[in-house]
């Protein structure tokens, strides 16, 4: 779907509103971070190599994190976003294990907006949303009088996949906003039996999300300890390659649904390297990927997450045009067959596997032959609907052998030795879907182009806003089985915070010629897409959905959401509260 970011921005914005009563972080008034100089750099050239992001590492059950959000204009004039630590590094990884508690304080350097929407009380941080004027973009190197380009406006970071608290100072976006000028401190632990693997953060204030995600205000999240959960990735040269959109060039001119090498929706990027588009002479559409250097004989261990804002991935390691296996490891930071059965768990071979926007994919890859003449990582062209938007076939990276001496050697470059087979972290283990206290019928639908629902069915639907009242009110220890249905004409994708959910099933998916996603059928994940349903074309045929097995017996009481993460339809409001009581 074509959308106007003027539109999206105007239309989106919503007032953040009385919700489950929030517990007060005890702060002392935190130290404000100050601004770095060369904000959001390094970004690199396209066909660039692909370096590993710098990591910062938890050291006696804590990591502390100072971050100074800032932006500055890219050479389109498009505006990019950046959380900085004060030596300069921008969107570091973060790696914890279970149990650590994670510390960070946020100073937001952006320009004050000057009108924004109220928050009703309680609220964790400021209480009016800054929003940005609608005058024209600044051209690169454009700033307004104090020094900073006028596109900044209110934050927060969501701490995306963690089963972590959502009170204040926690992964709480319903309620917290860090304005310009202010410092918040976030300050929670991770649960004991926290999943190793790979999670992310990223600005989530609604309205704002899809437009600092196209500007890169992104990071990877690392919860350690996955080779004693799943011993094949043991001493492995690691791979964190984090995918993000960005505006394409070309910008409105984007074509939707099954656009096999057309103008895409947004550009990518791997590891801020962007594989930008361009017109050939004959009028088609080219990309320049990145470059991956890669030891010949190596196995690999690639850790993606898919941080675009709109951007679906289906993904495919090919060499000569001959698809290769991935033996996924985990999804959604989740070690795949962990929660249940034989230990250690097996792995899952695949040849493709489609990663929604926001979703994680971890898997073992072996290097190409020396003989191989094109080996690449590719996505594929995605068919998502009449109404979809234009997600074609594009080589993110071409693989280049190296040869000789050791690659990659660093702490954040090479996976830990195995000590001991783990099962602290079957946290979703033992819930029998028998359980299952209620079931209920969740429906995407649209009003195009400017309104966008998630529904419980039976409920009128709704934009979402903060003041509205919980969707769903469960309780702490419930078993649900929910049924989310598409009745949109293109896709979109479910997303839950604060807890993982089992896939049941993916019913009706080929009505409209999709097929069903491989390798996730009951796993444990935070993001599933459900295709579109044409019901102009084929008005009696079946409506896709997911079946999935909710479980809220962990610790997370309070007030969350649940939204579509293809951003450009949550900011147009397809997101909804949902309460979890505490269980008496």
């Amino acid at each position: 779907m074509k959308r106007s970011t003027g539109i999206r921005n105007a239309l989106a914005l919503a007032s953040v509103l009385t919700a489950f009563p929030l517990t007060t972080l005890a702060q002392k008034s935190p130290t404000p971070v100050p601004p770095v100089s060369n904000p959001c750099t390094p970004r690199f050239a396209a066909g660039s190599v692909i370096a590993q992001p710098p990591a910062l590492f938890s050291q006696n059950g804590v990591l502390n994190v100072r971050f100074s959000y800032q932006q500055t204009i890219d050479s389109l004039g498009n505006p990019i976003y950046c959380f900085m630590t004060p030596d300069g590094i921008q969107e570091p990884t973060l790696h914890v294990n279970p149990g650590d508690t994670l510390n960070i304080t946020v100073t937001n350097n952006t320009q004050a907006q000057p009108f924004g929407e109220t928050f009703n009380t309680p609220n964790c941080g400021d209480t009016t949303v800054q929003f940005p004027t609608t005058s024209p973009p600044l051209q690169q190197g454009q700033q307004n009088p104090n020094g900073i380009a006028s596109v900044g406006s209110s934050v927060n970071i969501h701490y995306h996949g963690t089963n972590v608290t959502p009170q204040c100072g926690g992964d709480n976006v319903t309620k917290t906003l860090i304005n310009s000028g202010s410092t918040f401190q976030y300050s929670f632990t991770f649960p004991t039996n926290e999943p190793p693997g790979l999670y992310w953060y990223h600005p989530h204030v609604h309205g704002l999300a899809e437009r600092d995600l196209l500007g890169g205000a992104t990071g990877a999240l690392v919860v350690d300890g996955i080779q004693n959960v799943q011993p094949a990735v043991q001493g492995l040269p690691q791979r964190l390659l984090i995918v993000r959109d960005q505006t394409s060039i070309f910008g409105a001119g984007a074509e939707t649904m099954n656009c096999g090498n057309g103008i895409p929706f947004q550009d990518l990027s791997v590891n801020y390297v962007p594989i930008v588009s361009f017109q050939e002479s004959n009028g088609t559409i080219g990309f320049t990927p990145a470059v991956l250097q890669m030891q010949q004989g190596a196995t690999e261990f690639w850790r993606v997450v898919n941080s675009a804002a709109d951007t679906i991935l289906d993904l495919q390691v090919m060499y000569d045009g001959v698809s290769q296996t991935m033996q996924i490891v985990s999804i959604d930071a989740v070690p795949v067959n962990s929660q249940e059965g034989p230990q250690p768990p097996k792995l899952i071979p695949v040849t493709r596997f489609r990663l929604p926007v926001a979703s994680r994919v971890e898997f073992l890859v072996k290097a190409p032959a020396s003989t191989v003449k094109v080996a690449q990582l590719v996505t594929n062209n995605i068919n998502t609907g009449p109404q979809g938007d234009c997600d074609p076939t594009r080589a993110l990276f071409n693989i280049s052998l190296t040869h000789g001496g050791e690659l990659l050697a660093t702490r954040e470059d090479r996976m830990p030795t195995f000590t001991a087979l783990s099962n602290h972290q079957q946290r979703f283990g033992g819930a029998l879907l028998d359980d299952a206290s209620t079931v209920r019928t969740l429906q995407f639908s649209e009003i195009q182009p400017t309104q966008f629902f998630i529904t419980v069915a039976g409920q009128t639907p709704v934009v979402f806003d903060n003041n509205h009242p919980p969707a769903i009110v469960t309780h702490q220890g419930a078993v649900e089985r929910w049924i989310v249905q598409n009745l949109a004409q293109e896709n979109h994708e479910f997303h839950m915070h604060q807890i993982h959910f089992q896939v049941l099933a993916q019913e009706n998916f080929e009505t409209n010629g999709a097929t069903q996603a491989p390798a996730i059928d009951g796993q444990f994940l935070d993001m599933v897409e459900v295709p579109f349903w044409d019901n102009v074309k084929n008005p009696n045929g079946p409506v896709p959905d997911v079946q999935l097995k909710m479980d809220f017996r962990g610790m997370d009481i309070g007030d969350f959401v649940y939204h579509c993460h293809i951003l450009s339809h949550e900011d147009l409001g397809m997101m909804a509260i949902i309460r979890v009581t505490k269980d008496e």
